[in-house]
């Protein structure tokens, strides 16, 4: 569908789908844009009276992206796909549907409704072909794999690293947990279904302490936070949202009990881990104090 009581702007031209446009520099003898293609660009967004985003101003990176083909009539793809590289030009783009359907984001900002037009400055800077990038993701992808492999193959000789460091002459579960008693409990036993209260420190194998509870410990260990408030945490026990090894410990241990667990990553945060907080294939340590359950 073509867009209906549009404003023209006499100073752009005006495709069949609605996009408006108007280039300042144009290489035609240049490379071309096509689908598939990864862009890099100097963008700057605005309406008629906010600018809400310069990419030199507000990236720390490049502005890039991979040039898809047009999803409707007059959006962003389709004026991307009009240039070539070292052009410079200004597209109107439909707001609601920039936001909506090319950023898809949730919700319009406020300054954004169904009749806003958007203005879109572009000064095309480089261009990376399909089968290039195609080539650099491959690439990519190849060595994210050799990583991989290469951390499943470390995790093993970590733990047993650990192991023989800290003289621990425990035998894993079934599943490969190390549990390591050291105190025994003699209150209520953790079992599912129970609220049960504790302390933690979790840890890297190699003793680096990431999160805990006990705020001395975040003092010792460089990591307090002055905005964390450090209590005791409590949870339902055989929560599915926690990680296999915490709900298998914990189900060894009783009230006023204390233990240490080794976990493999296969029953932690497995090769995906966290991104930014836990590197795939790691095994961790927790440190664990039962306080109370009920």
């Amino acid at each position: 569908m073509l867009w209906k009581c549009q404003s023209v702007d006499k100073d752009f031209s005006t495709l069949p789908t609605g996009l408006q446009y108007k280039f300042y520099d144009q290489h035609l003898d240049s490379t071309i844009v096509l689908s598939g293609d990864m862009v890099t660009a100097d963008v700057v967004f605005k309406t008629h009276d906010t600018t809400f985003f310069v990419s030199s101003r507000d990236l720390t990176v490049p502005y890039q992206f991979e040039i898809l083909s047009p999803c409707f009539p007059g959006d962003i793809y389709e004026a991307f796909l009009m240039m070539s590289k070292g052009d410079s030009a200004t597209f109107i783009l439909k707001g609601d549907s920039l936001f909506l359907r090319d950023f898809e984001i949730q919700e319009l900002p406020e300054f954004i409704d169904s009749t806003t037009l958007v203005y879109m400055d572009v000064r095309l800077t480089d261009i990376l072909p399909r089968e290039q990038l195609l080539k650099e993701k491959e690439a990519y992808k190849e060595r994210v794999s050799l990583m991989l492999k290469e951390l499943k193959e470390k995790e093993s000789s970590d733990i047993q690293h650990y192991l023989a460091q800290h003289d621990v002459t425990v035998k894993p579960t079934s599943s490969g947990l190390y549990y390591i008693e050291l105190i025994r409990g003699n209150g209520p036993k953790v079992e599912p279904g129970k609220n049960v209260k504790i302390n933690y420190s979790a840890m890297f194998i190699n003793g680096e302490i990431f999160e805990t509870t006990i705020q001395e410990a975040a003092m010792k260990y460089n990591i307090f936070d002055s905005l964390m408030v450090y209590l005791p945490f409590e949870f339902i026990q055989g929560d599915s949202a926690a990680i296999e090894g915490w709900n298998e410990g914990l189900s060894y241990m009783r009230e006023g009990g204390k233990a240490k667990l080794i976990i493999p990553s296969a029953l932690a945060y497995g090769e995906e881990g966290i991104e930014g907080y836990i590197p795939p294939y790691s095994p961790l340590l927790y440190e664990i104090e039962v306080l109370e359950v009920k």
